[in-house]
């Protein structure tokens, strides 16, 4: 019950505040901020994806969802489940960040 006070209140800020995340986040792209950020910048080893081409994170995403990319890990299961769709509106959300 306390974590989901906590989270409510968290959300409750967001709204208030206007920020990306209440207000601009696509539901599919909400995996993805789990690790890159809801600013697609997120310090640490995950790559920054926020203001690369749209097309080229599409791309990544696509090439992830077949398992065409080496050594991948995490991100084949977490792009299974994204529809073409889903894929284009995650890529435009985190390309359209500065």
């Amino acid at each position: 019950m306390r974590h989901f006070i906590i989270l409510a209140a968290l959300v409750g800020l967001a709204v208030s505040s206007g920020s990306a995340f209440a207000t601009d986040l696509p539901a599919a792209a909400a995996v993805c901020a789990n690790c890159h950020g809801i600013e697609g910048r997120r310090e640490g080893p995950i790559p920054a994806i926020a203001g690369k081409p749209a097309l080229l994170l599409a791309s990544k995403l696509r090439d992830f969802k077949a398992n065409k990319v080496a050594n991948a890990t995490v991100m084949p299961r977490l792009v299974k489940g994204l529809t073409e769709a889903e894929i284009d509106q995650v890529a435009a959300y985190f390309s359209a960040l500065r």
